[in-house]
C-alpha cells in the first residue's frame, strides 16, 4: 500500500507539473497594424549655392512689349568667382564674369569681340534647387533691366508617374 501511495503521489505530482508547464499563459494582445502612410514624392534635392551655379541654364527673358525669348547660359563657379557665356541666339554670344555672394549672383556682360569691355550687368538670385531669377541690363535697347528666369532642367527630378484610380472605367471621350 505504501508503494501504491508513493506511485500515486508521483503520478499526481507528475500530472500537476505537466499541467503547470503546459498551462496557457494569458495571451498578450498584439497591437493592431497601423496603416502605412501614402506614398509621397521624394523631396527635390537641395544643393549648396556654389554647386547650383555650375552648369547649363535655360533662360526665359521677358522684354517689354515682346514675346518671351529663350536662350542658354553656361556658368562655372570656382570659389565665389563665376564665369561663362550667355548664348542669346545663334548669332549673339555674351561673355559673363562676376561673383556669387551666397545666393546672390552679379555678372558683368561683355561682347565676345571685346571681352574686357563691360557693357551690361546681370543681377540674380539662385536657389538650392535649380532656379535663378533676376534682371539683365545691357547698354543697348531693349535690355534695360529686363526680367528673366532660368532653370537647370536636368537637375530637377521627373514628376511622379500617375497611377490610375481604383476601378477606373474607360470613357468614350
Amino acid at each position: 500500500m505504501r508503494i501504491r501511495l508513493g506511485v500515486i503521489s508521483i503520478a499526481i505530482l507528475a500530472a500537476l507539473t505537466a499541467v503547470a508547464l503546459h498551462a496557457e499563459t494569458p495571451a498578450i494582445a498584439k497591437p493592431a497594424p497601423s496603416p502605412s502612410p501614402s506614398p509621397t514624392n521624394p523631396p527635390t534635392p537641395y544643393m549648396a549655392p556654389e554647386a547650383v551655379t555650375n552648369g547649363t541654364w535655360d533662360v526665359i527673358l521677358q522684354l517689354e512689349g515682346r514675346d518671351p525669348s529663350y536662350s542658354t547660359m553656361k556658368l562655372k563657379d570656382v570659389g565665389n568667382a563665376v564665369s561663362g557665356v550667355w548664348i542669346e541666339d545663334k548669332k549673339t554670344v555674351w561673355v559673363l564674369n562676376g561673383k556669387r555672394d551666397g545666393t546672390h549672383l552679379t555678372l558683368d556682360v561683355a561682347s565676345q569681340a571685346t571681352p574686357n569691355t563691360v557693357i551690361g550687368k546681370i543681377d540674380a538670385e539662385i536657389d538650392g534647387i535649380a532656379d535663378m531669377v533676376g534682371t539683365i541690363t545691357i547698354d543697348k535697347t531693349p535690355f534695360n533691366g529686363a526680367p528673366f528666369q532660368a532653370a537647370q532642367h536636368a537637375r530637377v527630378p521627373p514628376p511622379p508617374i500617375a497611377s490610375p484610380t481604383p476601378n477606373a472605367t474607360p470613357t468614350p471621350f
